[in-house]
């Protein structure tokens, strides 16, 4: 009964996502294949280029996660937090948004030791905070967005203050962001749907349409391939990379 509900969910889902954008490039994309996780409610996910591994992280246990590729869990970090939703490697740290706790944590990649906490306040309820995080080397500045009501792309420098703020609309909700390759991508939960966006702007140049239910994490590895975390379903997806009319 419960994967007949989430059938008619997505369903519906795809329905009301359909051609958010208009004008822009569409498409639709078919995950290659899935894997059940172990870690409970997987809310992003980052791809580590050095080892070939992933980072997790859960937003029920507050907890990271490091992986294979192939979802295997590794290791986990000691130092836990309340609400995990946002992943970022950079340099040789991971970065970890708790969006119920309004905070940023600084782990060691390498033994997974907790560095640093930072605090990053935001007005709202509490599950409409900071969702997403990731680094645009474009800007070199931290990225972190607000869930829903409004969405708003915040801009912050090395300690987490931020620097300049951009309204984002068209969809109902945003639960993660990646850059890559030059390019800023935006993940939408609600509409099940990828952006990609501009990176010093954030206009949306392209839309994807994904069938899975809960998308909540977004990552790219070596070979360019889409890896989409699902929350609620505890699994992790694979795609064939991006078609793309880049500009």
């Amino acid at each position: 009964m419960r994967y007949l509900i989430f059938f008619f969910a997505l369903i519906t889902s795809i329905v009301l996502s359909s051609y958010n954008y208009k004008g822009v490039p569409h498409h639709k994309l078919k995950f290659e294949h899935f894997i059940p996780t172990e870690i409970s409610e997987p809310s992003d996910v980052v791809y580590d280029q050095e080892t070939n591994h992933m980072f997790v992280v859960s937003d029920h246990t507050g907890t990271l996660y490091e992986c294979e590729i192939s979802g295997k869990v590794i290791r986990k970090a000691p130092e836990k937090g309340l609400d995990f939703e946002g992943v970022e490697i950079k340099d040789n740290n991971v970065f970890v948004a708790d969006e119920s706790g309004r905070k940023v944590y600084k782990y060691n990649k390498k033994d997974l030791s907790l560095v640093y906490t930072y605090n990053t306040p935001y007005d709202g309820p509490r599950n409409s905070g900071f969702e997403s995080l990731t680094y645009n080397e474009t800007k070199k500045c931290f990225i972190m967005i607000s869930e829903k009501n409004p969405i708003v792309i915040f801009e912050m420098d090395e300690n987490f203050k931020v620097l300049k703020q951009y309204p984002f609309s068209g969809v109902r909700d945003i639960s993660a962001a990646r850059w890559y390759k030059g390019q800023m991508y935006l993940l939408s939960d609600m509409d099940m749907s990828i952006m990609r966006c501009d990176p010093n702007t954030y206009e949306v140049k392209e839309e994807y349409s994904i069938n899975v239910l809960n998308p909540e994490g977004l990552a790219f590895d070596k070979n360019s391939n889409i890896i989409i975390t699902s929350d609620k379903l505890s699994r992790i997806y694979y795609f064939k990379n991006l078609p793309t009319n880049n500009e």
